[in-house]
């Protein structure tokens, strides 16, 4: 089916009828800018207007489709010409369509598996490559950042046993198992931050609340504040392992 031929047409047999675009769309109850797009070949009508169109501009729905005007002994040929074409056309349309479907569902599905990674590192499900242990952390040897006393952290456990990531920042080289630990080892210093703070429970959505909190806490025991302000200096080093 050729738009351009039909949009040609049409424009010819609006014209011969001296009817502008403007008469013409509002007869059809559809905007300017529609007809002038039927004109242009960017488009067809919309089929639940075209027998209304056809009626206007007095020419038959085989002669639309053909985009000429027909003698009534071609009229049986035509429309059997144009049934094919709208066939074709319709199929050509549907596999568009299905063309269109599948790139939104990779596309889709691109989005879900990137973001979804980024969910997970952050969630602690999975670690990024990067931001794993991979060095040995000594202070102000090569890419190391900050001055963390590794030592303190070993000698209190050994699952605290700190190294450096890819970019030179302290990590846990077992992050999951120091959180273990640390909630075990910790509780009391968890519970205080929690409640004196009314957080909720503690895990890879919250720990930056309790890094935050840890160091705030006023009341609680001489222990339990203590506990506070070391779960305080541990998500400072947990959070490495999450974040850029």
């Amino acid at each position: 089916m050729d738009q351009m031929k039909i949009g040609k047409f049409i424009s010819k047999s609006r014209k011969s009828k001296e009817i502008t675009q403007e008469q013409l769309a509002e007869k059809l109850g559809v905007s300017k800018n529609a007809v002038s797009k039927w004109e242009r070949g960017l488009n067809l009508p919309d089929a639940s207007i075209m027998q209304d169109l056809c009626n206007t501009l007095e020419i038959s729905l085989n002669e639309l489709f053909a985009g000429e005007y027909l003698k009534e002994k071609d009229v049986k040929n035509q429309s059997e010409k144009n049934i094919l074409e709208i066939l074709k056309f319709n199929d050509d349309k549907s596999k568009k369509y299905r063309l269109f479907l599948l790139f939104i569902s990779l596309l889709l599905i691109i989005s879900f598996v990137i973001l979804g990674r980024e969910f997970l590192v952050k969630c602690g499900y999975i670690l990024d490559s990067d931001l794993k242990y991979s060095q040995i952390y000594i202070n102000g040897d090569g890419n190391i950042k900050g001055n963390v006393d590794v030592n303190k952290f070993g000698k209190i456990n050994i699952d605290f046993d700190i190294g450096a990531n890819k970019y030179g920042y302290a990590v846990f080289k077992n992050p999951n198992k120091a959180l273990k630990r640390l909630k075990k080892d910790y509780s009391k210093g968890i519970k205080l931050i929690q409640k004196e703070f009314n957080l909720l429970p503690l895990n890879n959505f919250t720990y930056k609340d309790y890094k935050t909190y840890g160091w705030q806490v006023t009341t609680g025991t001489d222990e339990e504040r203590q506990q506070a302000r070391f779960v305080s200096s541990f998500m400072d080093i947990y959070e490495n392992s999450f974040s850029r």
